[in-house]
């Protein structure tokens, strides 16, 4: 039976497969209900056959991380331009800062074409207090002006500081629309029997952390917090993450390796099975400056975890203070010591947090299935012409 689309065409642009599958596929099957082609534009790194057994046509991207600036950008842009030239879509949707900038640049070269830029966090360009920052931001305003705020551009947000931030630099407007992350699968991230754990005494209570090893992400603060009550508290760090060289403020080698030498902190580098990862934590802690809507929180919430968190923007959309955890002070390691001494002495408030912490994640749209639905609604009125689907 011929089934009728909305869109002849979408492409989605993500910086490579893993990422795509990560934190896109809800959108992503949202797109493929509605299109009748769907490509996935992004870096090979092993998982495009993947994604294209799922039903997209994935178009290889190559993008070199650590240069993407410069001249090696100009490559991309010029290479999408005739991507977009040759398939030319209805719509496009472009899944980060950096993906959004290099996506609307190539988009001049295909009028007419509706873009989506998805602001998954503002990252380092704009939350970055540095000189080499703040000089970025004031060459780029004028162009992100050009190419952002356009009749058929919509912005979009994960939480509404960013979409405040974006507005006060006239980058975006109010009423720009707004879905709460990523998605999260609820039914393969789920609370577990606590099982017998290898290589740590019973009553030791696990913390784990799933970040890039960047400043940004509050990591020095974590540390020091933990050196500071690892003589009274049987607890043990464990953080699944890898240096991320292409950010500025990425730890060296030699920052990580002093960690290693730390007694309670374990460095277990890119961990492939998060669910397995969460599992086996008591609590989870994200202590970033800043994010978009962590998906590590919304996969320890999933788990049934009780959280903790700074309080900025992105972690408190997921970390309710009382309710599934606590939240501490940007920056300020000794309020993280004391809000994760608090967890710890009271065992009951951790059991109740982490059924809160699933409740939330269930009925509070943070689903693979409600993020699916609410991109459905956003493509649908971007179609129609209509205002911005209804904040989720």
């Amino acid at each position: 039976m011929h089934k009728n689309y909305l869109f002849e065409a979408m492409t989605i642009l993500s910086l490579d497969d893993k990422s795509f599958l990560t934190h896109r596929l809800p959108m992503a099957m949202a797109a493929k209900r509605l299109c009748k082609k769907v490509y996935v534009i992004c870096q090979n790194t092993g998982q495009s056959e993947t994604i294209a057994r799922l039903g997209f046509e994935v178009i290889d991207l190559s993008m070199e991380k650590k240069s993407i600036s410069g001249f090696a950008m100009a490559a991309v842009v010029f290479k999408l331009a005739r991507i977009y030239k040759d398939k030319r879509p209805n719509i496009a949707y472009h899944s980060s800062v950096q993906m959004s900038f290099i996506g609307a640049m190539a988009s001049l070269a295909a009028s007419g074409m509706l873009t989506v830029n998805a602001i998954t966090g503002v990252g380092y360009l704009f939350s970055s207090t540095d000189i080499k920052a703040k000089i970025l931001r004031c060459l780029l305003s004028p162009v992100f002006k050009r190419l952002w705020t356009g009749r058929n551009t919509v912005m979009l947000f994960q939480n509404p500081n960013d979409r405040q931030l974006f507005y006060d630099k006239a980058l975006s407007n109010l009423s720009a629309p707004m879905i709460p992350g990523s998605g999260v699968d609820n039914k393969l991230f789920a609370p577990a029997p606590r099982k017998r754990r290898s290589g740590v005494k019973a009553k030791t209570l696990v913390i784990g952390c799933a970040c890039r090893l960047i400043k940004d992400k509050g990591l020095e603060e974590l540390i020091s917090a933990i050196k500071a009550i690892e003589q009274s508290c049987d607890i043990e760090l464990r953080i699944a993450g890898e240096i991320y060289k292409q950010n500025p403020s990425s730890f060296s080698e030699d920052e990580v390796k002093k960690w290693a030498e730390i007694k309670s902190v374990k460095l277990l580098g890119n961990v492939v099975d998060m669910v397995g990862f969460w599992q086996g934590c008591d609590i989870a802690i994200l202590p970033s400056h800043r994010e978009g809507l962590p998906k590590a929180l919304l996969e320890a919430a999933a788990c049934g975890l009780p959280l903790l968190g700074s309080d900025v923007p992105g972690v408190r959309e997921i970390v309710v203070h009382g309710s599934n955890g606590l939240l501490f002070t940007k920056g300020d390691s000794v309020d993280i010591a004391s809000k994760i001494e608090k967890m710890i002495d009271d065992r009951a408030f951790r059991i109740a947090a982490g059924k809160a912490s699933r409740h939330l994640i269930e009925t509070g749209g943070f689903s693979n299935a409600a993020v699916e639905a609410s991109f459905f609604d956003l493509f649908r009125s971007i179609k129609s012409r209509a205002a911005p689907a209804s904040d989720k």
